[in-house]
């Protein structure tokens, strides 16, 4: 990202410029942690970053792709292909499976019905939620529905993980297994790991440290 600048409300009294010109460089294989307090422009930039929203502003490569380039078809594509999100609070849709919820990204990318149920089951056996894949959210504790999500993140096989306060719900053991896990899919399987966090603790157990500031980033400088 290369002087990436947000402006909402733009030409009207209530505009709102909530990223004035941010730099943000990833390389493959890293396990980056972003922190900053509320209002700092995290959730601002993690949607750019998710490809969720435009910059008015800016550059953006992911994976070698000029994003803004990009219209909207050819955005969700790049999306759906290159990142696997993980949310604070699961985004898990309750009326179905654990197993059905793993399988939605790969049927948006137009994978066969047989393909990626087998997937979905491998995915859940590799989370620890073999024996649990037929059960409905509401039916699932906090950690095992972050399991799922994290098992969904990985359907379509991305090399980048988006991981939005990703233990921000769950008790502080569930949280630890959590973040065990993410350090797994960094050290053992190369995924690449952009972990928003505001919990300084699990920040700096990264393998690097930016810190959020009135939309700007710094490098280190954990938040205490």
């Amino acid at each position: 990202m290369r002087d990436i600048v947000k402006t909402y409300n733009i030409g009207t009294e209530g505009e709102l410029t909530v990223l004035p010109g941010c730099d943000f460089t990833v390389e493959h294989g890293e396990f980056v942690s972003v922190v900053g307090a509320s209002g700092s422009g995290k959730s601002t930039l993690m949607n750019i970053i998710g490809l969720l929203d435009r910059p008015t502003s800016g550059s953006y490569s992911l994976a070698g792709v000029d994003t803004q380039s990009l219209d909207s078809d050819a955005l969700s594509e790049h999306r759906s292909r290159s990142i696997g999100f993980v949310f604070q609070n699961f985004n898990l849709i309750g009326r179905i499976s654990a197993r059905r919820n793993v399988e939605m990204p790969m049927m948006y990318a137009g994978v066969p019905r047989a393909e990626r149920t087998e997937r979905a089951a491998e995915l859940l056996e590799m989370v620890g939620m073999g024996e649990r894949m037929d059960h409905r959210p509401n039916e699932l504790s906090g950690g095992q529905k972050q399991r799922v999500a994290i098992a969904r993140a990985l359907a379509n096989d991305p090399e980048f993980i988006l991981a939005d306060e990703p233990t921000g719900a769950l008790d502080s053991h569930t949280g630890r297994l959590v973040m065990d896990m993410f350090h797994d899919l960094n050290r053992n399987q190369g995924k690449t790991i952009v972990f928003i966090t505001h919990n300084p603790e699990l920040a700096a157990e990264t393998t690097r440290v930016v810190t959020m500031r009135d939309g700007r980033i710094s490098e280190g400088d954990l938040l205490q």
